[in-house]
C-alpha cells in the first residue's frame, strides 16, 4: 500500500530533479530521500528515476507516477479540507421542517443569511404539523425542527425557544367584527371558531384555549384543519372564525379580514421552537440555530420580512 509521505516525497524529487534541493524542501537530509525513493521503485516494481553523477530524470514509468501521485495528493488534501469544513458545520446538508406559516415570517432572512455564511451547505427543507416534524425528529427523517410549542412530550429531544408569535384574529369579510380594527376577545364568547385538530398541533390547541380561558369562556370549535390555509378557506368560506398566526396576514386572501387581538394585559400568543434530537450530531444544526438566534435578537428576521 502506498503512503502519502513517499508521494509526497517523489514528487518533490520530480519536480526539483535534484537530491539535494528535494531534501531542503522536505526538511530532510539527502541519503534516506534516497532510500525512500530505492525503497517506491521496489514497491512499485519498476524504475522511475534515471540517476547519474550529472542528472536525475524522470523515466517514461516516473512520467506516470508522477502525473497520479499529484492527483492522489491534490484529492487526501481535498478529503482533509471536506472532513474539516464538514466537521466545522461548512459542508454538508441539513434536512430542516418547519411550520407553514414561520415561512411567512422569520424563515426567510434566516435562510438567507444561512446561505450568505455557508454557501455550501445544502438546505433540504420540508413544511409539516409539528406532530409530524417530532415524529420525523425522532425516525431521523429530518435534523432541525422549527414547531409551535410549547412540546409537551420532549423524549430524547433538544428544545431551543426562538421567539413569541403574536395572533390576529381572521374573520369573514361580511362578519360584523370585520369592519373593525381591533377586538377583546371577551367579544368572542358566542363565536364559533375554526382551529388546529389537537392531535397535530398541540401546542397551538393550547393557545387558545388559554386566550379564552383568560377571557372567561371556552371556544365552539365547529371545524377543524390541519393547515393554516385550509383554516383560512374554512373562514372565507363562513363556516367560523380564527385565530391565526399574524404573518398569516401576508396570505392576502379574499373574502378574509385580520384584526388585531387587543388584549393588552395578556395578548394571546404562542412561541416558535427549535426541536432536534440528542442523537443528532451533524455539526450543521449549532451553526444554523447560532445564525437564527443571532437575528431573531437583532430584530433582523422580522425586517427581513417586510
Amino acid at each position: 500500500m502506498l503512503e502519502l509521505r513517499l508521494a509526497r516525497q517523489f514528487v518533490v524529487v520530480a519536480e526539483e530533479l535534484n537530491f539535494r534541493r528535494a531534501a531542503e524542501r522536505l526538511h530532510m537530509s539527502q541519503p534516506p530521500l534516497s532510500v525512500a525513493m530505492q525503497n517506491l521503485e521496489a514497491m512499485i516494481g519498476t524504475v522511475l528515476l534515471d540517476r547519474s553523477k550529472h542528472h536525475v530524470r524522470l523515466t517514461p514509468a516516473g512520467q506516470m507516477f508522477y502525473k497520479d501521485a499529484l492527483r492522489l495528493l491534490q484529492l487526501s488534501e481535498q478529503a482533509i479540507e471536506r472532513a474539516r469544513r464538514t466537521g466545522e458545520g461548512l459542508e454538508g446538508a441539513l434536512r430542516l421542517s418547519f411550520v407553514p406559516s414561520s415561512a411567512l415570517d422569520v424563515l426567510p432572512a434566516i435562510f438567507k443569511q444561512f446561505q450568505l455564511n455557508y454557501p455550501t451547505v445544502q438546505l433540504r427543507l420540508t413544511a409539516e404539523t409539528t406532530s409530524r416534524q417530532l415524529e420525523d425528529l425522532r425516525s431521523g427523517h429530518t435534523d432541525l425542527a422549527l414547531v409551535v410549542g410549547p412540546v409537551y412530550d420532549a423524549r430524547g429531544l433538544h428544545l431551543v425557544d426562538l421567539q413569541p408569535q403574536h395572533f390576529v384574529l381572521a374573520v369573514p369579510s361580511w362578519h360584523p367584527l370585520a369592519q373593525r380594527q381591533s377586538v377583546k376577545m371577551r367579544e368572542l364568547a358566542a363565536e364559533s371558531f375554526v382551529s388546529f385538530p389537537s392531535s397535530e398541533g398541540a401546542g397551538f390547541v393550547a393557545a387558545l384555549l388559554g386566550a379564552c380561558k383568560a377571557a372567561g369562556f371556552l371556544p365552539r370549535v365547529v371545524q377543524e384543519a390541519s393547515q393554516m390555509q385550509a383554516i383560512l378557506t374554512l373562514v372565507a368560506g363562513g363556516l367560523g372564525i380564527a385565530l391565526v398566526p399574524s404573518a398569516m396576514r401576508r396570505l392576502r386572501m379574499e373574502d378574509v379580514c385580520f384584526l388585531e387581538v387587543a388584549d393588552t394585559r395578556s395578548p394571546p400568543t404562542y412561541g416558535l421552537v427549535f426541536a432536534y434530537s440528542n442523537q443528532n450530531d451533524n455539526p450543521v444544526v449549532p451553526a444554523f440555530l447560532s445564525i437564527a438566534q443571532r437575528l431573531v435578537k437583532s430584530g433582523a428576521a422580522k425586517r427581513g420580512t417586510r
